[in-house]
């Protein structure tokens, strides 16, 4: 935003998008650099999802809001882009190009007073547009300098080298005249073309001569972009940009964007915020790509651990909880917070999706709502049977979905709607906060429904046995509480383990089984419920029973709330140790990890 030698003076500069999916923080991060600017950088903020707005519109918003007064800044005066307003609102003769004309003549009459009739026709579009919630209270006053007295000479002056509005319009007259009667019967394209062009000539020509010695470019702050008027208004913009690059425009544009658009380039091609920067988008732009070239997303990331314990400032040992319940979700982890108050993490925090404020809903449909609500109920549907694979290349299989019209859209959708992530596999997963809440649901399905917990575990279970993936199809076996059937396998391999090397892979394979998600009462003692699963499995297997429930329930960051856990891991790998042939040093290590 700067300008100055060396910085942002006359130099392009780039439309940033920062995408991520919702409550990832965009209008937020729009509110801090709303905040910074203050009165000392000309800015001007739009939502362009709230209501349906024609590029004009968008435009004329951003305009009114950067004619403000700010310190160290002289008054921009948007002459062209005013003048096509009062045109267009003046409702010129459509049929008789003569009348529109006099019409015409009579708004830009030499007198420096205007008549009764013209004086109507500037009410009426101010009263117009004021109505139309984008003009704001000081508008009239904005008006009223602009046509009356002597700034109104040096006002039509400057018009008759309205060159920009010429060029946009394509008849090209000479006339200034001819043109404006043009923009007065123009169609809704053409008006947002001519718009568009005159809002950045007259940014333009702000910044010439005195105003070369503004510090700072303005800012357009947009929230919500890939609206499809969103992405109209700002393809008009580039599109003109690129015509004038030897001229570049002084407006910073930062949007926000839920989705990801193909005109970016790859997906996953994003900037983190670390990384982002003038420089770095100046580097890596690829200026064969036209209009294109001017995008720069950047992708805000999850929290970290250590950012969500300074963000939220949660209690003692609940933070490590927190994250691993939301992977840092921005929204998500303000919504843990409050519910959770001051309260620390324990076993009471078992049924924390469930919990109410009041007679509301619980937060657990609470939060899908809010996040799924750009999903339609069918889609919503398919990504619940989607949650119980560990990643979507598993979920999306044929012979594990039904198939319906509905699975395609809703895999589109979860991936262009930026929830889904990488895992430690490199594979594409949902985005864990959201699949841990589409479990819940899941979970939650009645026992009549067609597509329970039950029916699809049970599915993907019968497919990856007939596949001879043993793991997987244990993986799935647990979700459905068979922890015998883990135990006698995984028992059997331990048995089969002969040097140190073999120890590696069985450890993998354990984390992988007890990583399956599961349904289990949250009413009981984590120990209690170890011990309880680990009585259905044969005496002689216990140890190993034991160090398989614990693990499963640690998995789930509901399942140990308060890590009690921990000491009988530690245990049963020590345990294991003793028992093994080979590579008792190993076991011995995994165990140090609880301690």
């Amino acid at each position: 935003m700067r300008r100055g030698p060396g910085a942002a003076e006359r130099a392009d500069l780039p439309v940033v998008v920062l995408v991520g999916p919702r409550g990832s923080g965009k209008t937020a991060a729009l509110a801090d650099i709303r905040e910074r600017c203050g009165d000392r950088v000309p800015y001007a903020h739009s939502d362009l999802e709230r209501a349906v707005k024609p590029p004009r519109a968008i435009v004329t918003e951003l305009a009114f809001n950067l004619s403000r007064k700010f310190e160290g800044h002289s008054r921009i005066d948007f002459r062209q882009l005013w003048l096509c307003l009062l045109v267009k609102g003046a409702q010129l003769n459509q049929e008789n190009r003569e009348k529109a004309l006099a019409q015409v003549r009579d708004s830009l009459a030499a007198d420096a007073e205007f008549s009764e009739r013209t004086n109507k026709v500037v009410d009426g579009v101010v009263d117009s547009v004021t109505q139309a919630g984008v003009v704001p209270w000081w508008f009239p006053l904005a008006v009223s300098t602009l046509l009356r007295g002597r700034e109104a000479l040096s006002w039509r002056r400057r018009l008759r080298r309205a060159s920009e509005l010429r060029e946009a319009t394509p008849q090209r007259s000479p006339n200034l005249q001819d043109v404006l009667v043009d923009i007065g019967v123009a169609d809704s394209g053409l008006m947002d073309e001519v718009f568009c062009a005159a809002f950045l000539a007259d940014l333009r020509e702000a910044y010439r001569g005195r105003g070369g010695r503004r510090k700072a470019n303005c800012v357009a702050l947009l929230d919500n972009v890939d609206s499809p008027n969103g992405m109209q208004f700002l393809d008009l913009l580039l599109h003109n940009r690129q015509r004038h690059r030897r001229d570049p425009d002084p407006l910073v544009v930062v949007g926000t964007s839920r989705q990801w658009h193909p005109r970016w380039g790859r997906q996953g091609s994003a900037r983190s915020p670390e990384q982002a920067g003038l420089a770095d988008w100046a580097d890596r732009r690829e200026l064969d790509r036209g209009p294109d070239s001017w995008w720069y997303p950047v992708e805000l990331r999850d929290l970290t651990s250590t950012e969500v314990v300074e963000v939220g400032r949660f209690a003692a040992g609940t933070a490590p909880f927190v994250h691993e319940l939301t992977r840092g979700h921005p929204w998500g982890m303000r919504e843990v917070r409050t519910a959770l108050g001051d309260q620390a993490s324990g076993p009471a925090m078992r049924g924390f999706l469930e919990h109410r404020a009041a007679d509301g809903p619980s937060l657990a449909e609470r939060a899908r709502d809010y996040l799924l609500q750009d999903f339609d109920p069918a889609q919503r549907e398919v990504l619940v049977g989607l949650s119980a694979a560990p990643n979507l290349e598993l979920a999306t299989r044929a012979e594990v979905r039904l198939g319906s019209d509905d699975d395609a859209g809703a895999l589109h959708e979860v991936r262009t709607r930026l929830w889904t992530v990488l895992d430690r596999e490199n594979r594409l997963a949902l985005h864990p906060w959201l699949r841990r809440l589409l479990l819940h649901e899941l979970a939650n399905r009645p026992d009549d429904h067609p597509e329970r917990w039950v029916v699809v575990h049970d599915r993907h279970r019968q497919h990856h046995r007939e596949n001879g993936n043993t793991a997987l199809a244990l993986y799935h076996a647990l979700a459905l509480q068979d922890l015998g059937a883990v135990v006698a396998h995984l028992q059997r391999q331990f048995e089969e383990i002969d040097t140190e090397a073999d120890v590696r892979p069985w450890l993998e394979r354990l984390d992988l089984i007890t990583a399956a998600p599961n349904r289990l009462r949250t009413d009981r003692e984590p120990r209690e419920q170890v011990e309880e699963l680990a009585r259905t499995v044969p005496a002689a297997d216990g140890d190993l029973a034991r160090l398989v429930a614990a693990k499963w329930l640690m998995s789930d960051p509901l399942g140990d709330p308060g890590r009690t856990l921990r000491g009988i891991a530690r245990s049963e790998f020590e345990q294991l140790a003793r028992q093994a042939r080979a590579g008792f040093v190993v076991f011995f290590g995994e165990s140090e990890k609880y301690a």
